[in-house]
């Protein structure tokens, strides 16, 4: 999420500092803008408009806001069928697997197709439990049964609730080492 600032430069730092907290992006560019009551709204955008009385109303508005968009980042939209949509949260999800050009995520019971780039859910998720263990898999390490080591470096996961063993290359190794605290 992302807001424009129009206030004083005192309450600007203040301001940016709350904002940045709270994970929200300061743009010029954005149409909703945090506005101190007295200065001037450009036309186009919505403005929340605050003074120093109410600062502490707004500090609980973004801390609502950005508590929600945090919700919602923990989900992430499969196709199952030609014309059906899954949101599947990714507590629910065991591993991502790259095949050609397409990147489908695992459950328990089915496959989907994700429009995600690989390269793209490993930034998402590296704070969410999952890691890169090769080049076509980031898996979710609560759904690890059980880590056995195999030849050249390598290492089997063994994954729980499904019959599937997915490896970790030796590209991966020192940070899946690392992941795990070895």
């Amino acid at each position: 999420m992302e807001m424009d600032l129009i206030c004083s430069e005192n309450i600007r730092r203040i301001l940016h500092e709350i904002l940045t907290n709270r994970k929200i992006k300061i743009s010029k560019d954005s149409k909703v803008c945090v506005i101190e009551k007295g200065f001037e709204l450009e036309t186009g955008k919505i403005g929340i408009y605050f003074d120093m009385e109410s600062i502490n109303v707004l500090i609980d508005y973004l801390d609502y806001v950005s508590r929600n968009k945090e919700d919602f980042s923990n989900v992430i939209t499969g196709k199952c069928d030609e014309d059906e949509l899954k949101v599947l949260t990714y507590d629910n999800i065991y591993y991502f697997e790259a095949m050609g050009n397409d990147v489908f995520c695992r459950t328990v019971d089915k496959k989907y197709k994700v429009k995600e780039k690989l390269y793209e859910l490993e930034e998402r998720l590296q704070s969410k439990g999952f890691i890169r263990i090769s080049k076509c898999f980031i898996v979710n390490i609560v759904k690890v049964d059980r880590i056995i080591s195999w030849f050249n470096s390598k290492l089997i996961l063994k994954i729980m609730d499904i019959d599937e063993d997915v490896y970790v290359t030796r590209k991966y190794l020192n940070e899946f080492k690392k992941f795990l605290g070895f």
